[in-house]
């Protein structure tokens, strides 16, 4: 049965996901989804994979840990965003709702995101440090591909803009139905502005 696949396929992401095999996990994760979507603890595995390699990008010159990435918000997130979006990824991480290898050290990572972020003082100065420490433009940057792209939820169908460098084709959480999906590009149309259209997660969502 698919079902029964799935599951061998999570466990096996699981044991790569102790291992700090991401790529491997990441492999066999997307192949219990594609066998059975609806496999318990299919989210929680995915999103503990995205902190994990989150965690590993290095901005500012290699020296500092991308925090905003680990939480999945934003630089320009205000705070009631970052809380939320705190309080989403603890209901998956937290070791009393996560049964997994590897829940604890996400959730702590994605907790020393949250405390550093939420702190307003802390955060300036982590943003001095981010900002201190970006190269200087390109002088073809104009030519260059934009730096968002936009996607949409496979369940509610909510339009999103995120970063490309640290969310195209990984697993991110929509912040309308709360549900994990890739972020795949899709071409862009033209949306007209209604009460409905708002600024959440990682950019704009429509």
């Amino acid at each position: 049965m698919d079902k029964d696949e799935a599951k061998r396929a999570l466990d096996i992401a699981e044991k790569k996901l102790s291992e700090n095999d991401y790529v491997g996990a990441k492999k066999f994760v997307n192949k219990a989804q594609s066998l059975y979507a609806d496999l318990d603890g299919l989210n929680q595995v995915l999103m503990m994979i995205n902190v994990y390699t989150s965690a590993e990008i290095k901005i500012s010159g290699g020296i500092e840990t991308d925090w905003y990435g680990v939480l999945g918000v934003d630089s320009k997130a205000d705070d009631e965003t970052v809380k939320r979006q705190y309080k989403n990824l603890a209901l998956l991480l937290h070791p009393d709702k996560n049964r997994f290898n590897g829940a604890e050290g996400a959730f702590k990572l994605v907790l020393h995101a949250w405390s550093l972020l939420s702190d307003r003082d802390e955060r300036y100065l982590y943003d001095e440090r981010r900002v201190k420490k970006k190269p200087p433009p390109s002088a073809k940057a104009k030519d260059a591909p934009s730096n968002l792209f936009w996607t949409m939820c496979s369940e509610c169908k909510t339009r999103c803009e995120y970063w490309r460098d640290s969310y195209l084709n990984r697993t991110v959480l929509c912040p309308t139905c709360g549900k994990t999906f890739i972020a795949t590009e899709q071409i862009p149309r033209a949306v007209k502005k209604t009460s409905k259209t708002y600024n959440v997660l990682f950019g704009y969502c429509r």
